[in-house]
């Protein structure tokens, strides 16, 4: 009896092994790796900058073999309760993706020094803390080539959220690309003072467009509507944002986060990780224009051609894009 009992138990043990692998292999094999987590301060589904960490994150997912997690719509305020939660249960790997997430990822790293955190341009560094920049500024600059090429008004504007230093060098490198195309451009700039606030964003670039811009760079969520609401030209952040309007996003720059979170998670397992800043551009291939959507035919080929050959001088090292993070007038 003893003997059928533990040939019942055996067969049920394989049948469940079996089911597991069909219908849950995927968990199982992820909950022996490495766990990667995310905190975001908006939405997944922005097109913007938590799209692009999300996209990365579940690229690196797959690169890895990693199990992921993230929260999204996460408050300053409530930042370091939810790093916490991921650091005590096991993530090793954490992502505060937010410029202003920095103190708080810094004292909880204190409290789990055996976790890598990995904050967007923090502040300071620690020995488990580290960051990671956004270098779409060398993009902006592309953006800014083009942008004061397509202008027919020789006015654009640019829209950001706050003044972080990766928001500074972004608009000040705009502005250089512009000015290279079209030394006499006039370019305008607006910090709404959030990172998210549609309303703000579409009523600070229409107050551009007043002024007489005809070619917006969209670095919040809300500017392509005005965009599209005064019938100009918009270029988008990010990820490639002409489905937000496909008559008026001319291009966008696009920031491919996946390389990034997957060597950082590689160099944690392998335990080669240093506490420093990383920082993958255009050379790395993270950093590009999106495809135009047949909208450059209303560019001058000069200023396609110019710009091109600025995008593959940067990609080579032949060219470096000023990296200015000085305040704006």
């Amino acid at each position: 009896m003893t003997s059928i009992f533990k040939t019942l138990r055996e067969g049920v043990q394989l049948l469940a092994a079996v089911m597991l692998i069909a219908f849950g292999g995927s968990q199982a094999v992820h909950a022996a790796g490495l766990k990667i987590a995310m905190v975001m301060p908006g939405p997944i589904s922005d097109n913007d900058w938590n799209s692009v960490g999300y996209n990365g994150l579940q690229a690196a997912a797959k690169a890895l073999g990693a199990e992921v997690a993230y929260s999204e719509n996460v408050s300053d305020a409530d930042a370091e309760r939810v790093l916490r939660d991921y650091a005590s249960r096991g993530y090793k790997l954490i992502f505060a993706h937010s410029f202003s997430y920095g103190d708080a990822t810094l004292n909880v790293a204190e409290d789990f020094p055996d976790t890598t955190f990995m904050a967007g341009t923090a502040k300071e560094l620690a020995p488990n803390v580290g960051s990671y920049s956004n270098p779409d500024y060398q993009g902006a600059y592309l953006a800014g080539m083009l942008g004061a090429g397509a202008s027919k008004s020789k006015t654009i504007g640019w829209v950001g959220g706050m003044p972080a230093p990766n928001m500074l060098a972004n608009f000040h490198a705009y502005e250089a690309g512009a000015k290279a195309m079209v030394p006499s451009v006039k370019v305008l700039h607006s910090f709404i003072g959030s990172w998210f606030d549609p309303p703000k964003a579409k009523e600070a670039a229409i107050a551009q467009v007043e002024q007489g811009a005809d070619v917006l760079s969209a670095q919040g969520v809300g500017v392509i509507d005005a965009a599209n609401a005064r019938n100009v030209f918009a270029l988008g952040a990010m990820t490639d944002q002409n489905h937000l309007g496909p008559k008026t996003v001319l291009t966008s720059v696009l920031w491919d986060l996946g390389p990034l979170i997957t060597a950082v998670g590689k160099a944690v397992e392998d335990k080669t990780w240093t506490s420093q800043n990383w920082s993958f551009g255009i050379p790395e291939g993270a950093v590009r224009l999106a495809d135009f959507h047949g909208l450059d035919a209303g560019v001058s080929p000069d200023v396609l051609t110019a710009v091109k050959a600025k995008f593959d001088a940067i990609k080579s090292g032949a060219f470096t894009v000023p990296l200015d993070t000085s305040n704006a007038d």
